[in-house]
């Protein structure tokens, strides 16, 4: 028994040494907002490493704020509203923001006192027709209503809830003409919860900023579509409609495009009429045809006829007058295109 008491004591010390002392603690509890017995819990559990006290504490210290509030009417027919905003605590940043206003009423059991995910959801899932005008007065009202600071200040509970609620309030009042009974909820929460949440979820699937923007660019750059007319045979011309992959054909270039522009002229100068082969055929729900043209491995040229219509087509390219040189020509103007789009896209 004595040795059972004599190791208990000698825990109790060992814990004790691990453990700041009291002012220290509570200045970290009010930082963090982590109680102070959460605070001494995680010292023990990292036995005293203050850089593990430290990871551990932003994990679970709240660092996030949501702002979850309704509007309903004090007069029955009028405008009901459901908003959430989500926000760095520290800095105010907003990183989300919804909101619904609408004839229909709220369900009688919806509570903003529910957590900040629920209130988002419902309000993203949520089918019922917006007031478009109504919906984007208030969410002016909101953008105007909390600022950084104020998101800021009521994450570090320094202004009054019932303050803010009377601010939406009159607001509303003066801008939308009802009369509503407002009432908010302001929620806190830490990193984990955050990660865990939809809005976590969708950061983690979304990729690498710089990935991102190198893909965009190389999609951008691959899917240059330049709009042409094609030109009308109704004698000699082939239709549309069978029209086949390596059909060689007569088009103007009509883009407003610059590099369309840009070739346009220097066909027409040179008295050159444009020439491509088709690279795909595709009929459109409409009845119509989506013909699409090689102009070079990142250009395309695309028009969209009815099928009846006759285009002029090239049968034989021996029909090509000074083929060599018409060649030569094209591959000078898609090397110039090519050059200057590649310069003045930067």
């Amino acid at each position: 028994m004595g040795d059972l008491e004599k190791s208990q004591k000698i825990e109790g010390i060992e814990e004790n040494e691990k453990l700041p002392n009291e002012t220290l603690i509570q200045l970290l509890s009010n930082q963090t907002g982590v109680s102070a017995e959460e605070i001494k819990s995680i010292f023990v559990q990292s036995e005293g490493n203050i850089q593990k006290v430290i990871e551990i504490i932003k994990e679970v210290a709240p660092s996030y704020v949501a702002i979850k509030g309704k509007l309903q009417p004090r007069r029955k027919g009028e405008l009901n509203g459901v908003f959430c905003l989500v926000a760095r605590g520290v800095t105010g940043e907003i990183l989300a923001y919804e909101s619904w206003i609408g004839p229909k009423d709220l369900p009688e059991d919806f509570d903003v006192k529910a957590t900040w995910e629920s209130v988002y959801s419902y309000i993203i899932s949520k089918k019922d027709v917006h007031d478009n005008y109504a919906k984007r007065q208030f969410d002016k009202i909101i953008d105007r209503l909390f600022p950084h600071t104020t998101l800021n200040k009521l994450f570090t509970s320094h202004i009054n809830v019932e303050e803010v609620q009377r601010n939406i309030t009159r607001e509303t009042g003066d801008i939308l003409r009802f009369d509503t009974v407002v009432e908010i909820n302001v929620e806190k929460f830490n990193e984990i919860r955050y990660m865990l949440s939809p809005l976590g979820k969708k950061t983690e699937e979304e990729p690498d900023l710089e990935e991102k923007q190198q893909e965009e660019a190389n999609v951008g750059f691959q899917s240059i579509s330049l709009a042409c007319v094609p030109r009308l045979d109704a004698v000699k011309g082939k239709p549309v409609a069978d029209l086949q992959e390596g059909d060689m054909v007569e088009v103007a270039i009509t883009s407003n495009n610059p590099l369309g522009k840009f070739m346009n002229r220097l066909f027409a100068k040179n008295d050159v009429n444009p020439k491509f082969k088709v690279k795909s055929l595709e009929q459109l729900p409409s009845g119509e045809y989506l013909v699409r043209l090689h102009i070079s491995d990142d250009i395309e040229g695309i028009f969209k006829s009815s099928g009846e219509l006759k285009v002029s087509v090239i049968a034989d390219e021996k029909e090509l007058p000074k083929r060599a040189n018409y060649y030569v020509f094209v591959s000078i103007i898609l090397f110039v295109v090519l050059f200057l789009y590649l310069v003045f896209r930067r």
